[in-house]
C-alpha cells in the first residue's frame, strides 16, 4: 500500500511541475522577435518598443518605428550594443519605463 501512495505522490509533482512550466511560459513564443537587427538606422524615428528579456529570449529586443520621406513607416530591430540604442535603453531605465513619457526619449533634432 506504501509503495503505491509514493507512486502516485510522485505522479503529483511531477505533473505540478510540468503545470508550473506550461503556466510559467504561456505569454510567450518561445522565441525573440529579432531575427535580424540593424545596427545604424537613419531616419525620424517616431516610436519605439523595448522588449526585455523573457524565458523564450535571454536578450532585450529595441523595435524602432520610422518615418520614411514618402510619409510610410517602417518597423526596424535595432541591435541593442548600438551607441543610439544604448542611449534609447538608458532614456528607457531613467524613466522607469512609463510609456507616457517614452517621446521624451526620443531625439527630434534628427
Amino acid at each position: 500500500m506504501a509503495s503505491s501512495q509514493k507512486r502516485c505522490l510522485l505522479l503529483l509533482v511531477v505533473v505540478a511541475a510540468v503545470c508550473i512550466q506550461l503556466y510559467q511560459a504561456h505569454d510567450f513564443i518561445g522565441r525573440c522577435s529579432c531575427f535580424n537587427t540593424m545596427k545604424f538606422i537613419r531616419g525620424n524615428m517616431s516610436d519605439f518598443k523595448v522588449i526585455e528579456r523573457h524565458p523564450g529570449c535571454d536578450k532585450t529586443e529595441l523595435i524602432v518605428t520610422m518615418n520614411t520621406p514618402d510619409n510610410l513607416t517602417g518597423r526596424f530591430c535595432m541591435n541593442t550594443e548600438g551607441r543610439r540604442a544604448r542611449v534609447l535603453l538608458k532614456c528607457w531605465e531613467r524613466i522607469n519605463k512609463d510609456e507616457s513619457r517614452k517621446m521624451e526619449c526620443i531625439d527630434r533634432k534628427r
